[in-house]
């Protein structure tokens, strides 16, 4: 974002939001009042104190035809606007004496001028920025003749299309002057939150200026909206006592309110910070209850650490949590204690155990696989408990062994075939892993060992993670996928009734 100066003060860049308390009409036709105004806008944290500069003849003519009667839906409605804007003009006579009022107080004072007149009388009093109205951001002969004096610009754009944007935009540029500033803008009095449209900064970004808002609704909501999304000048209408009256009361804010939105201002813009990750100092103390390795339950040095062992728990002062795959399915390396914080150094290596290699299945493999399918063990177990025919099993197999997304391999173990290992692909980098351990090698403890001979054609594939769904009468898969490593175990229901659902993270998760 570009940035420039009004007067000593930064407006853009990295600067803290510019505030513009604008007078307007909310003088009542009273000097007094405007110093007032000056003294109660300083004090409730404005930057700056915004006129208009002009007369009901350079703004309009005096008629009451039609087209010249105010036909909106607030205080302003059919009044004529000749006479709207002799009572909200502030007297040219007045100017130079708010403009030393204001830099008694610290605060800047420029004006919106509506034709050259004004910028000509402007000039000679040696403002130090020009606000474009909305309604004028349109009359490019004016946005030129504001932009050639080489001051900074601060245009509105209520109303405007892109290309009547681009058009003041270049108007400035082709003119020399780049200290532009474009304020996001609703031309309604008041405005309706829901009709600001903040994101349409997104766009106005693009234009490379500063950023800001004319503010119409009456809280501070859309302002601090704004300053989120980049805004750093905001102009609020402003009034010392909405008693008073006037043409702009009714949407003008009063000091307290003005204070409070520089209040909620300024705590966004501490909110938004800097970029930072990691524990900031506020912080600190509470990163001791973040998620880490426990151990759960008393454990004999040698014994296969399961999930039921090792668990995930605040505080923070054991292994971190993402090393739970790699600790879960090794042995403890001592006898550990409940509610110990794990380290390494309690974690030995994986147990040995019977060598069990996998191989791809063939349609060779067809009669025995369906002899194991078929088992009553088996099927009790399966998710589909039916028997199945030879032909169902052959197309079955025959599918299974063209598809892409499915790996069949048989389990052997001292040279003869234990078991099936199957792994179905999921969405992802993921498969569910089922495994069939011939009856003839039940009970020989080889489950566990034909999950742990899959990890290595897993991650050939390109899987990094394991899933499985078990029967919760099936306790004795239930141990075998524990002691391989498997975790987060919960059930579900699914349309073969409910299940347990558990994981096995095969590849480190990112440090």
């Amino acid at each position: 974002m570009a940035g420039f100066n009004i007067g000593n003060k930064r407006v853009g860049d990295d600067a803290p939001v510019y505030f513009v308390a604008e007078l307007s009409a909310n003088h009542g036709h009273s000097l007094d009042k405007a110093l007032q105004t000056v003294e109660a806008a300083a004090k409730a944290g404005a930057d700056a104190i915004k006129l208009q500069t002009y007369t009901p003849d350079t703004l309009t003519l005096k008629s009451s035809a039609p087209a010249f009667v105010v036909k909106t839906k607030n205080e302003w409605a059919g009044r004529t606007l000749h006479d709207l804007y002799a009572e909200a003009m502030t007297p040219w006579e007045w100017h130079k004496t708010i403009i030393d009022a204001a830099t008694s107080f610290g605060l800047a004072c420029f004006s919106t001028p509506f034709d050259a007149t004004a910028v000509h009388f402007l000039e000679g009093l040696n403002v130090p920025a020009w606000k474009v109205a909305s309604f004028e951001l349109v009359d490019l002969p004016l946005v030129e003749l504001m932009a050639r004096q080489g001051k900074p610009m601060v245009l509105s754009t209520g109303m405007a299309s892109l290309a009547d944007i681009e058009a003041a935009v270049q108007t400035c540029f082709a003119a020399g002057n780049r200290d532009l500033a474009l304020l996001r803008c609703v031309s309604a009095y008041p405005a309706d939150p829901k009709a600001m449209d903040l994101r349409s900064m997104d766009v106005l970004r693009g234009f490379g200026t500063v950023l800001g808002l004319s503010d119409h609704t009456r809280d501070n909501v859309a302002a601090v909206a704004a300053v989120s999304l980049g805004a750093r000048f905001i102009e609020k209408h402003f009034i010392v006592d909405r008693a008073w009256g006037g043409p702009d009361a009714f949407f003008s804010l009063d000091p307290e309110e003005f204070k409070r939105l520089v209040a909620d201002v300024r705590t966004c813009e501490a909110a938004l910070g800097k970029p930072r990750f990691g524990p900031g100092p506020d912080e600190q103390s509470s990163t001791a209850f973040r998620r880490s390795l426990f151990v759960a339950r008393d454990v004999k040095a040698g014994q296969t650490l399961t999930c039921d062992d090792v668990r995930s728990v605040r505080p923070s002062y054991g292994l971190a949590a993402r090393h739970l795959p790699e600790v879960l399915g090794r042995t403890a390396q001592r006898d550990l204690t409940a509610a110990e914080p794990l380290s390494w150094q309690m974690v030995g290596p994986a147990p040995e155990g019977p060598v069990v290699t996998l191989r791809p299945a063939t349609m060779d493999d067809a009669p025995q696989l369906l002899a194991w399918r078929n088992d009553a063990e088996t099927r009790a177990n399966s998710r589909s408990t039916t028997e199945v025919s030879q032909a169902e099993h052959a197309a079955w197999l025959t599918t299974s062994l063209a598809s892409a997304d499915r790996k069949l391999f048989v389990a052997e173990s001292k040279g003869r075939a234990v078991g099936q290992v199957r792994l179905d692909r999921r969405p992802g980098q993921a498969a569910e892993v089922s495994i069939t351990v011939a009856p003839t090698a039940r009970g020989e403890g080889l489950s566990s060992w034909m999950l742990r001979a899959v990890e290595k054609p897993a991650v050939e594939f390109g899987l990094t993670t394991l899933v499985a769904e078990i029967r919760p009468a099936n306790e004795r898969s239930v141990k075998s996928f524990k002691r391989a490593g498997y975790y987060g175990f919960a059930q579900h229901e699914t349309a073969d009734g409910v299940m347990w659902t558990c994981e096995r993270r095969l590849v480190r998760f990112h440090s």
